[in-house]
């Protein structure tokens, strides 16, 4: 056989060459940033609170300050027995938890302050004016407390001499914050009264 002429012999085929032509990777677009996540169910929004409080009627305030002291006041001496003979003497101390009219009365204020405080962080609509509550509530607490002054709980002395029965420290602290919420809460229910006659 001769060789023929003119005809080149065909090039061998380079890797790759049965392969499709790689096609220029598109250009990525980031994925856009997702929203800011919601609280979750069960949490609160601290800097929302911060604001709540920081824009809260200075009365409010000091109403929720004198339920949650009365409250506290319940766990110190709150009715106290004292007996001196010879020169020799000791006391004890019962908390308000003791006595019906004390504890009652200190649930009461809290319950004054968490009204308050409900209306305040619009937690739940409630169906009477949140200061009159309020009023009530404390109303109703220093109410007890007069009659936790003349109705003691603690057993009477029998006569024994240099034996007294009296209230201690939390009782008074007790009064001063019924009076206190009682106070602020008619002058803010005044206000409130007040203020809607004028915008009506």
């Amino acid at each position: 056989m001769t060789d023929q002429h003119g005809e080149n012999p065909p090039e061998p085929l380079g890797e790759g060459a049965d392969q499709p032509p790689v096609q220029p990777e598109a250009s990525a677009t980031p994925p856009p940033s997702p929203p800011p996540a919601a609280p979750a169910a069960g949490q609160y929004d601290f800097n929302q609170a911060k604001s709540t409080l920081q824009g809260a009627h200075k009365f409010d305030l000091g109403i929720m300050a004198a339920g949650l002291v009365a409250f506290l006041a319940g766990f110190m001496p709150f009715y106290t027995i004292s007996v001196s003979v010879g020169g020799f003497g000791g006391s004890t101390s019962w908390s308000a938890w003791h006595g019906f009219f004390g504890w009652f009365a200190v649930l009461l204020a809290l319950a004054g302050a968490v009204v308050v405080a409900l209306a305040l962080f619009d937690a739940v609509s409630l169906p009477m004016p949140v200061h009159q509550l309020a009023a009530g509530a404390f109303g109703l607490a220093l109410l007890c407390l007069i009659l936790a002054l003349f109705l003691n709980p603690l057993p009477s002395c029998g006569g024994v001499p240099g034996c007294d029965i009296g209230h201690g420290f939390g009782y008074w602290l007790a009064v001063i914050c019924m009076l206190a919420g009682l106070g602020l809460s008619v002058m803010r229910l005044r206000e409130s009264t007040t203020t809607s006659v004028t915008t009506a």
